[in-house]
């Protein structure tokens, strides 16, 4: 409508891509609607010049005319009708992210990430996530298991909504907070198809050192209370050794072949129900912490709120 001089292309380009706004493509909808300035103006609860200023801004950043005059209405152009179009979707655009925003804040939908260690893996963990997706099934639950280190401080930085890991409290950081879930203590377990496995109460420490075992990553806590652990014993440290830091991994070598591995309580009973390992009546107290979970100290959300219930009800159980 207003007086405009032509620019080129790449200029009315840029006005859309930099400077051009909701709240131009909300007047340029609302006069297509009503179909004039004043009725635009209601519309919007707004002046009738605060239209015209509006609508004057657009044509000059693009150079053209969006609406004629037509009788006592006005008409969008060629142009006009497309900005309506490109109006018409962003609002339906922000419409269904403003649904979005309600569903993740009621816990209908979003995201639920997650960092564990393995102690968690073998059953705490699925078990809550099973309950988890049963009571939201739109929550995707996002689960990372990378060194300890940097899954505390992905959650420090929000990339994470909580860690479940073995790590005692005075060495946590001050701004988490704790949950402990579970008490955990080390077995001894060897492989069902170990030639020793039925021997039991028989075996004695001298016999199992020299067998084959999977023993925890250098560098790792469990490494250097394992290590500890066998000097106090006064035994050497065995020399046919795996080392990985994988329960997975674990369990899947110990199914192949002969192996000896201290694994955390929970995971040996599970593995010996399926008939993957034995455990041995030795005493094992390595002295890692319990399974804990850890957050930061901050109002949680209904969704985390809500899988944390779950992760306490799946360690009791």
């Amino acid at each position: 409508m207003s007086d405009t001089n032509p620019l080129t292309p790449d200029e009315a380009e840029g006005f859309v891509g930099r400077r051009l706004s909701l709240r131009h493509l909300r007047v340029v909808q609302a006069i297509a609607t009503a179909g004039s300035l004043s009725e635009a103006a209601d519309l919007l609860h707004v002046t009738q010049p605060a239209v015209s200023k509006t609508l004057a801004e657009i044509e000059r950043g693009l150079g053209q005319t969006l609406f004629q005059r037509r009788g006592r209405s006005l008409r969008a152009t060629v142009l006009g009708q497309r900005m309506v179009t490109l109006a018409a979707k962003l609002e339906a655009d922000m419409l269904r992210g403003a649904g979005d925003v309600a569903s993740i804040l009621r816990g209908a939908s979003g995201e639920l990430l997650i960092g564990a260690t393995n102690s968690a893996l073998a059953l705490v963990l699925p078990n809550a996530m099973m309950a988890m997706k049963q009571a939201y099934p739109n929550v995707t639950l996002s689960v990372r298991t990378h060194a300890l280190t940097g899954l505390v401080t992905e959650l420090r930085e929000g990339r994470l909504d909580l860690v479940i890991a073995r790590m005692p409290e005075h060495e946590m950081p001050q701004d988490l907070d704790a949950h402990r879930l579970l008490e955990q203590r080390e077995v001894l377990a060897i492989s069902s198809v170990h030639p020793l496995a039925k021997a039991g109460r028989q075996l004695g420490w001298d016999t199992l050192n020299s067998q084959a075992w999977i023993w925890p990553l250098p560098g790792t806590r469990s490494r250097a209370l394992q290590d500890r652990l066998w000097q106090s014993m006064q035994l050497e440290l065995p020399t046919n050794l795996i080392e990985t830091g994988d329960i997975t991994l674990t369990l899947s070598m110990m199914k192949r072949m002969p192996l000896l591995a201290l694994l955390p309580l929970h995971v040996a009973r599970v593995a010996a129900q399926n008939g993957l390992l034995v455990i041995l009546p030795l005493d094992i107290n390595l002295g890692l912490a319990d399974l804990t979970l850890w957050h930061l100290r901050e109002p949680q959300s209904e969704v985390v709120s809500r899988f944390i219930e779950l992760l306490r009800t799946a360690a009791q159980a």
